[in-house]
């Protein structure tokens, strides 16, 4: 039987994931607009101008993650999380009424803003708010939400017109709006406030030990509150901290390359590489069955989290990754020379594929798992921002001038190029990230200071 505490932890990670799918809904639009979008509208669209938009709510992500560390400690997670989602309902409202490119832009600018700040300040609530033993599935449930909503924007983008799409899209905005509202503050946020009775009473929600239990762990937070307020704590002054900088280089190194593997180029133009290698399967059944393979392996890799732990998961990730990409290339290489019949029209799903699941179960969830628990709070604010800032700015770089990319190099050129990606994102994993499954957050800064027995090295 599922304990009263764990239960409001799961209802309260819940709660603020489902921004994670509106961001899913976001992210899976552009595949399914490239074909329902031009039809919708009273000005052309050529294909640059769909890479642009699609890929343009990046920039925007980029500028509202920066402001979100220090937003959300000023005002709370759950205030924060609110008025993220503001941008975001305006974005949906613009794209839904466009009547010129610059709307598009203007719409997925605003998406983007939203975008960042919710990816800032999620994970760092959840992670807040829940026990070691179960701090990494919960986080790995903001990855899984977002496949939820990719998923759900594939399928709806095939079936609906482009007006249906956006508002069935953008009502999970509002839901999300709604479960900001119930859920209680951080008790981390309100102890640095000096709101020590309403700190007590939130995490007496989350938490089935008696009172001097919930004492001593607010009476833990509390102290390290202090001892942060009793230092400086400019950015500058943070960096000075080895650390500090260690922490930073890993968070901002996984986001890296989260996003230099190439996901968002197959997700955004997923339905295009099906038509282009003229596969026997139509680009929308082949969209909603990889987006099926990416909920279910994010929903095991949810499972397994706690149990194998970070490492081994990003490790095997970024290995078949390479290999996927690979294999793509490979296949737009036979296409170049003439030598694909239609026998083999069934790679590219397969690779395709391959790589979902290699990402759903590694880089997918994982790096969002690693930045809700590898910063000190001293570090959060600068760390979370910088970390997601990375993310969104690779997103709009990757995704838009991959199409320049392939213009000079050819999609053969652009999957070796991620594959080359894939295998230092291995390497990196291998030497600087450390294994936190089960531990709480002193015990990691202690291993990252070198105070524990590291699993910085070896598998």
């Amino acid at each position: 039987m599922v304990q009263k505490g764990v239960l409001f932890q799961i209802i309260a990670a819940f709660a603020a994931t489902l921004g994670a799918m509106t961001m899913g809904t976001i992210l899976g639009w552009s595949s399914p607009s490239l074909t329902i979008l031009p039809d919708a509208v009273s000005f052309p669209v050529t294909l640059d101008d769909a890479a642009y938009y699609g890929s343009v709510f990046g920039i925007g992500a980029f500028f509202g993650s920066i402001p979100a560390g220090k937003i959300s400690t000023f005002i709370g997670r759950c205030n924060s999380m609110i008025i993220y989602e503001l941008f975001i309902i305006m974005g949906w409202i613009i794209l839904t009424i466009p009547n010129a490119m610059w709307m598009l832009i203007g719409g997925r600018l605003l998406q983007g803003v939203g975008v960042g700040g919710l990816c800032a300040i999620i994970p760092s609530y959840i992670g807040e708010i829940t026990e070691p033993k179960i701090r990494g599935t919960l986080s790995a449930s903001f990855q899984i939400f977002i496949c939820i909503g990719i998923l759900y924007s594939f399928a709806l983008g095939s079936v609906t017109k482009y007006v249906v799409f956006n508002v069935l899209c953008g009502i999970w905005a509002l839901f999300h709006v709604l479960g900001a509202i119930m859920i209680p503050e951080s008790p981390y946020i309100l102890l640095s406030k000096n709101k020590d009775e309403q700190a007590k009473v939130s995490l007496k929600k989350f938490r089935d030990g008696n009172d001097d239990a919930i004492s001593k762990e607010l009476s833990s937070i509390k102290n390290e509150i202090e001892t942060q307020r009793n230092q400086k704590n400019s950015f500058m002054q943070v960096l000075a901290d080895r650390v500090n900088r260690k922490s930073i280089f890993i968070g901002v190194g996984c986001m890296f390359f989260q996003q230099t593997s190439g996901i968002n180029v197959i997700v955004f133009y997923m339905s295009y590489i099906f038509k282009i290698t003229e596969s026997s399967i139509s680009p929308q059944t082949a969209s909603i069955s990889v987006g099926v393979v990416q909920v279910i392996i994010t929903c095991i890799a949810m499972a397994v989290i706690d149990k194998l732990g970070r490492r081994i998961l990003l490790l095997v990730s970024a290995i078949l990754m390479s290999i996927s990409c690979a294999g793509l290339a490979i296949y737009f290489i036979m296409i170049q020379h003439d030598m694909s019949p239609k026998a083999f029209a069934w790679l590219p799903l397969t690779f395709v594929v391959l790589y979902i699941l290699a990402f759903a179960i590694g880089f997918g969830p994982v790096p969002w798992v690693v930045m809700g628990e590898i910063f000190s709070n001293e570090v959060k604010p600068y760390g979370t921002s910088l970390a997601t800032a990375t993310n969104w700015g690779l997103v709009f770089l990757v995704t838009y001038y991959s199409n320049e990319i392939t213009k000079l190099i050819g999609f053969n050129g652009l999957f070796i190029m991620f594959s080359i990606f894939c295998i230092l994102a291995a390497v990196f994993v291998w030497i600087f990230v450390p294994e936190t499954k089960n531990k709480t957050f002193a015990e990691i800064q202690l291993e990252l200071g070198g105070n524990l027995p590291s699993t910085s090295t070896g598998p």
